[in-house]
Protein backbone atom coordinates (compact mmCIF):
# COMPACT_ATOMS: atom_id res chain seq x y z
CA UNK A 1 0.00 0.00 0.00
CA UNK A 2 1.10 3.43 -0.78
CA UNK A 3 0.49 5.37 2.90
CA UNK A 4 1.51 8.93 1.45
CA UNK A 5 -1.33 8.58 -1.34
CA UNK A 6 -3.32 7.03 0.51
CA UNK A 7 -3.30 9.82 3.33
CA UNK A 8 -3.66 12.75 0.94
CA UNK A 9 -6.61 10.91 -0.84
CA UNK A 10 -8.38 11.12 2.83
CA UNK A 11 -7.67 14.77 3.40
CA UNK A 12 -9.61 15.37 0.23
CA UNK A 13 -12.02 13.07 1.27
CA UNK A 14 -12.37 14.78 4.34
CA UNK A 15 -13.12 17.76 2.54
CA UNK A 16 -15.88 16.90 0.43
CA UNK A 17 -17.25 15.02 3.81
CA UNK A 18 -17.68 18.67 4.74
CA UNK A 19 -20.26 19.15 2.44
CA UNK A 20 -21.87 15.77 2.14
CA UNK A 21 -20.93 12.12 2.51
CA UNK A 22 -22.27 11.33 -0.62
CA UNK A 23 -19.66 13.10 -2.39
CA UNK A 24 -16.98 12.04 -0.04
CA UNK A 25 -18.35 8.44 -0.44
CA UNK A 26 -18.23 8.40 -4.68
CA UNK A 27 -14.62 10.19 -4.75
CA UNK A 28 -13.14 7.44 -2.21
CA UNK A 29 -14.70 4.63 -4.20
CA UNK A 30 -13.35 6.10 -7.31
CA UNK A 31 -10.11 6.16 -6.31
CA UNK A 32 -9.86 3.03 -4.03
CA UNK A 33 -11.64 1.33 -7.62
CA UNK A 34 -9.13 2.63 -9.82
CA UNK A 35 -5.73 1.34 -7.44
CA UNK A 36 -7.13 -0.70 -4.58
CA UNK A 37 -3.67 -1.67 -3.61
CA UNK A 38 -2.40 1.48 -2.83
CA UNK A 39 -5.06 1.66 0.03
CA UNK A 40 -5.52 -0.01 3.54
CA UNK A 41 -7.55 -0.42 6.72
CA UNK A 42 -7.85 3.50 7.12
CA UNK A 43 -9.24 3.71 3.32
CA UNK A 44 -11.57 1.05 4.03
CA UNK A 45 -12.44 2.63 7.68
CA UNK A 46 -13.32 5.81 5.98
CA UNK A 47 -15.36 4.15 3.47
CA UNK A 48 -17.31 2.00 5.86
CA UNK A 49 -17.71 5.05 7.80
CA UNK A 50 -18.99 6.90 4.81
CA UNK A 51 -21.34 4.76 4.02
CA UNK A 52 -22.42 4.37 7.35
CA UNK A 53 -23.01 7.93 7.66
CA UNK A 54 -24.75 7.92 4.01
CA UNK A 55 -27.65 5.72 5.08
CA UNK A 56 -25.52 2.43 3.67
CA UNK A 57 -25.90 0.14 6.40
CA UNK A 58 -24.94 -2.74 4.64
CA UNK A 59 -22.73 -1.45 2.29
CA UNK A 60 -20.56 -0.04 5.51
CA UNK A 61 -20.45 -3.61 6.77
CA UNK A 62 -18.84 -5.11 3.80
CA UNK A 63 -16.09 -3.11 3.69
CA UNK A 64 -15.35 -3.97 7.55
CA UNK A 65 -15.60 -7.39 6.34
CA UNK A 66 -13.23 -6.96 3.86
CA UNK A 67 -11.01 -5.22 5.90
CA UNK A 68 -11.16 -7.18 9.25
CA UNK A 69 -12.21 -10.74 7.61
CA UNK A 70 -10.56 -10.78 4.33
CA UNK A 71 -7.33 -8.76 4.73
CA UNK A 72 -6.86 -9.46 8.19
CA UNK A 73 -6.68 -6.40 9.25
CA UNK A 74 -7.36 -4.74 12.67
CA UNK A 75 -8.47 -1.41 14.53
CA UNK A 76 -8.11 0.19 17.77
CA UNK A 77 -11.56 -0.68 19.62
CA UNK A 78 -12.81 2.89 20.62
CA UNK A 79 -12.65 3.99 16.33
CA UNK A 80 -15.42 1.28 15.57
CA UNK A 81 -17.50 2.91 18.39
CA UNK A 82 -18.00 5.93 15.70
CA UNK A 83 -21.49 7.44 15.53
CA UNK A 84 -20.88 7.07 11.61
CA UNK A 85 -21.14 2.77 12.48
CA UNK A 86 -24.41 3.20 15.02
CA UNK A 87 -26.77 2.09 12.24
CA UNK A 88 -24.69 -0.93 13.00
CA UNK A 89 -24.87 -1.10 16.49
CA UNK A 90 -27.38 -4.17 16.82
CA UNK A 91 -26.27 -6.03 13.97
CA UNK A 92 -25.04 -8.73 15.47
CA UNK A 93 -22.75 -9.74 12.84
CA UNK A 94 -21.06 -6.26 13.13
CA UNK A 95 -20.28 -6.94 16.75
CA UNK A 96 -18.46 -10.48 15.86
CA UNK A 97 -15.90 -8.69 13.18
CA UNK A 98 -15.76 -5.76 15.88
CA UNK A 99 -15.05 -9.12 18.51
CA UNK A 100 -12.50 -10.31 16.48
CA UNK A 101 -10.71 -6.88 15.40
CA UNK A 102 -10.43 -6.12 18.99
CA UNK A 103 -8.65 -9.56 19.68
CA UNK A 104 -6.37 -8.92 17.50
CA UNK A 105 -5.48 -5.41 18.69
CA UNK A 106 -5.30 -6.82 21.94
CA UNK A 107 -2.25 -9.05 20.63
CA UNK A 108 -0.59 -6.49 19.22
CA UNK A 109 -0.24 -4.06 21.96
CA UNK A 110 0.91 -7.13 24.36
CA UNK A 111 3.91 -7.66 21.27
CA UNK A 112 4.47 -3.67 20.88
CA UNK A 113 7.84 -1.98 21.70
CA UNK A 114 9.27 1.44 20.98
CA UNK A 115 11.14 0.97 17.34
CA UNK A 116 14.68 3.19 16.81
CA UNK A 117 15.98 2.95 13.62
CA UNK A 118 19.48 4.40 14.48
CA UNK A 119 22.62 1.60 15.12
CA UNK A 120 25.53 4.85 14.72
CA UNK A 121 26.86 8.01 13.46
CA UNK A 122 26.92 7.29 9.54
CA UNK A 123 27.19 11.54 8.72
CA UNK A 124 28.14 14.86 10.22
CA UNK A 125 24.39 16.05 10.59
CA UNK A 126 21.59 14.07 12.14
CA UNK A 127 18.09 14.03 11.40
CA UNK A 128 14.95 12.34 13.85
CA UNK A 129 12.01 12.19 11.94
CA UNK A 130 8.69 11.13 14.35
CA UNK A 131 5.84 10.18 12.65
CA UNK A 132 2.18 11.48 13.63
CA UNK A 133 -0.71 9.20 14.68
CA UNK A 134 -2.36 6.32 12.39
CA UNK A 135 1.05 6.50 10.82
CA UNK A 136 4.43 4.58 11.06
CA UNK A 137 8.30 5.18 11.06
CA UNK A 138 8.23 4.66 7.42
CA UNK A 139 6.43 6.72 6.54
CA UNK A 140 7.59 9.46 8.37
CA UNK A 141 11.07 8.23 6.43
CA UNK A 142 8.82 8.52 3.19
CA UNK A 143 7.77 12.24 3.79
CA UNK A 144 11.07 13.80 5.41
CA UNK A 145 13.42 12.30 2.92
CA UNK A 146 12.67 14.29 -0.39
CA UNK A 147 13.55 17.62 2.04
CA UNK A 148 16.93 16.50 2.89
CA UNK A 149 19.89 16.72 1.13
CA UNK A 150 22.43 13.68 1.23
CA UNK A 151 24.81 15.40 4.26
CA UNK A 152 21.51 14.29 6.72
CA UNK A 153 21.86 10.65 8.46
CA UNK A 154 18.11 10.24 8.71
CA UNK A 155 16.64 8.23 11.64
CA UNK A 156 12.83 7.71 13.02
CA UNK A 157 11.65 6.26 16.32
CA UNK A 158 7.73 4.45 16.53
CA UNK A 159 5.62 5.14 19.04
CA UNK A 160 5.13 1.48 20.83
CA UNK A 161 1.16 2.02 21.01
CA UNK A 162 -0.61 0.69 17.44
CA UNK A 163 -3.50 2.60 16.37
CA UNK A 164 -4.33 0.04 13.89
CA UNK A 165 -3.05 -2.31 11.56
CA UNK A 166 0.41 -1.30 10.30
CA UNK A 167 0.31 1.94 11.94
CA UNK A 168 1.07 3.19 15.16
CA UNK A 169 -0.28 6.66 17.81
CA UNK A 170 1.42 8.56 20.50
CA UNK A 171 -1.02 9.64 23.66
CA UNK A 172 -0.79 13.28 25.35
CA UNK A 173 0.00 11.94 28.84
CA UNK A 174 3.63 11.65 30.98
CA UNK A 175 5.00 8.33 29.20
CA UNK A 176 4.53 8.46 25.48
CA UNK A 177 6.85 10.78 24.72
CA UNK A 178 9.88 9.36 26.40
CA UNK A 179 10.74 6.64 23.86
CA UNK A 180 11.61 10.20 21.91
CA UNK A 181 13.45 11.57 24.59
CA UNK A 182 15.48 8.48 24.84
CA UNK A 183 16.41 8.63 21.09
CA UNK A 184 17.29 12.13 21.28
CA UNK A 185 19.82 11.49 24.32
CA UNK A 186 21.31 8.55 23.38
CA UNK A 187 22.17 10.39 20.00
CA UNK A 188 23.49 13.51 21.73
CA UNK A 189 26.94 12.02 22.89
CA UNK A 190 27.75 10.45 18.77
CA UNK A 191 29.76 13.19 17.91
CA UNK A 192 27.55 14.75 15.55
CA UNK A 193 27.64 18.67 14.34
CA UNK A 194 23.97 19.20 14.10
CA UNK A 195 20.84 17.47 14.84
CA UNK A 196 17.85 18.39 14.44
CA UNK A 197 14.35 16.85 14.72
CA UNK A 198 11.22 17.00 13.10
CA UNK A 199 7.96 15.69 13.53
CA UNK A 200 4.18 15.55 12.15
CA UNK A 201 1.06 16.11 13.99
CA UNK A 202 0.97 14.67 17.06
CA UNK A 203 4.87 13.66 16.56
CA UNK A 204 5.32 17.67 17.10
CA UNK A 205 3.87 16.82 20.65
CA UNK A 206 6.11 14.56 21.10
CA UNK A 207 8.87 16.43 20.72
CA UNK A 208 8.07 19.07 22.50
CA UNK A 209 7.44 17.16 25.43
CA UNK A 210 10.46 15.35 24.97
CA UNK A 211 12.46 18.88 24.95
CA UNK A 212 10.44 20.65 28.08
CA UNK A 213 10.23 17.79 29.83
CA UNK A 214 13.64 15.70 29.49
CA UNK A 215 17.53 16.68 29.15
CA UNK A 216 17.15 15.65 25.62
CA UNK A 217 18.16 18.54 23.47
CA UNK A 218 18.86 19.53 19.60
CA UNK A 219 20.18 22.52 17.51
CA UNK A 220 16.64 22.75 15.59
CA UNK A 221 13.22 21.60 15.62
CA UNK A 222 10.89 21.15 12.38
CA UNK A 223 7.34 21.24 13.21
CA UNK A 224 4.60 20.28 10.40
CA UNK A 225 1.40 20.47 11.21
CA UNK A 226 1.52 20.76 14.49
CA UNK A 227 -1.14 19.39 16.70
CA UNK A 228 0.21 20.30 20.29
CA UNK A 229 -1.69 20.56 23.17
CA UNK A 230 0.95 20.25 25.64
CA UNK A 231 1.22 24.13 25.03
CA UNK A 232 -1.97 24.65 27.07
CA UNK A 233 -0.82 22.36 29.91
CA UNK A 234 3.15 23.47 29.66
CA UNK A 235 3.82 26.28 27.35
CA UNK A 236 5.97 28.55 29.83
CA UNK A 237 7.73 25.49 31.39
CA UNK A 238 8.51 24.87 27.09
CA UNK A 239 9.64 28.35 26.10
CA UNK A 240 11.46 28.87 28.61
CA UNK A 241 13.44 25.33 27.66
CA UNK A 242 13.26 25.96 24.36
CA UNK A 243 15.33 29.68 25.45
CA UNK A 244 17.77 28.01 27.49
CA UNK A 245 18.64 25.52 25.20
CA UNK A 246 19.41 27.83 22.40
CA UNK A 247 17.08 25.40 19.95
CA UNK A 248 15.68 26.84 16.53
CA UNK A 249 12.12 26.07 15.95
CA UNK A 250 10.77 25.96 11.93
CA UNK A 251 6.91 25.37 11.89
CA UNK A 252 5.00 25.00 8.83
CA UNK A 253 1.39 24.44 8.67
CA UNK A 254 -1.08 23.99 5.55
CA UNK A 255 -3.85 27.29 5.58
CA UNK A 256 -6.88 24.99 5.51
CA UNK A 257 -5.61 22.96 8.22
CA UNK A 258 -8.60 24.43 10.80
CA UNK A 259 -7.50 22.40 14.01
CA UNK A 260 -3.64 23.09 13.74
CA UNK A 261 -2.93 26.33 12.29
CA UNK A 262 -4.42 27.84 15.59
CA UNK A 263 -1.79 26.24 17.50
CA UNK A 264 0.77 26.63 15.12
CA UNK A 265 0.18 30.34 15.11
CA UNK A 266 -0.04 30.72 18.67
CA UNK A 267 3.71 29.01 19.31
CA UNK A 268 5.04 30.80 17.07
CA UNK A 269 3.96 34.30 18.40
CA UNK A 270 5.32 32.82 22.52
CA UNK A 271 8.67 32.32 20.56
CA UNK A 272 8.38 35.64 19.00
CA UNK A 273 8.04 37.44 22.42
CA UNK A 274 10.63 35.20 23.89
CA UNK A 275 13.44 36.20 21.18
CA UNK A 276 13.94 32.41 20.21
CA UNK A 277 14.90 32.01 16.63
CA UNK A 278 11.52 30.66 14.65
CA UNK A 279 9.67 30.45 11.34
CA UNK A 280 6.42 29.86 10.47
CA UNK A 281 5.38 28.57 6.85
CA UNK A 282 1.82 28.77 6.17
CA UNK A 283 1.39 25.87 2.99
CA UNK A 284 -1.43 28.00 0.98
CA UNK A 285 -4.28 25.26 -0.15
CA UNK A 286 -2.86 22.40 2.43
CA UNK A 287 -4.59 20.63 4.49
CA UNK A 288 -3.32 18.26 7.69
CA UNK A 289 -0.37 16.71 5.46
CA UNK A 290 2.64 17.28 4.16
CA UNK A 291 2.95 19.33 0.78
CA UNK A 292 3.20 17.84 -2.14
CA UNK A 293 6.34 18.07 -4.18
CA UNK A 294 6.88 18.70 -7.85
CA UNK A 295 9.11 16.24 -9.47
Amino acid sequence: MNLRRENDILEKTLSLAEAGYAAAYRFLLEEYEQQPDDFGPQALYFLACLAGGDGQPERALDWLRLAILENGWWYRPEVLEDDDLASLSDNPAFHALKALSDGRYGEAVSKSQAVFSWGGKKSDQLFLAVHGNTQNAQLAREDWQPLLDSEWQLETIQSAEPDGYGTYRWSYDMASYVPVADAIEKMQGAGYDRIACGGFSAGCDMLLRAIALSPARCDALVLQSPWIPMLEAHGEDLIQTLLRKNIRVIIRCGSEDEDCLPMAEQLYELLQRADIPAELTIQQGNRHQFPMISN
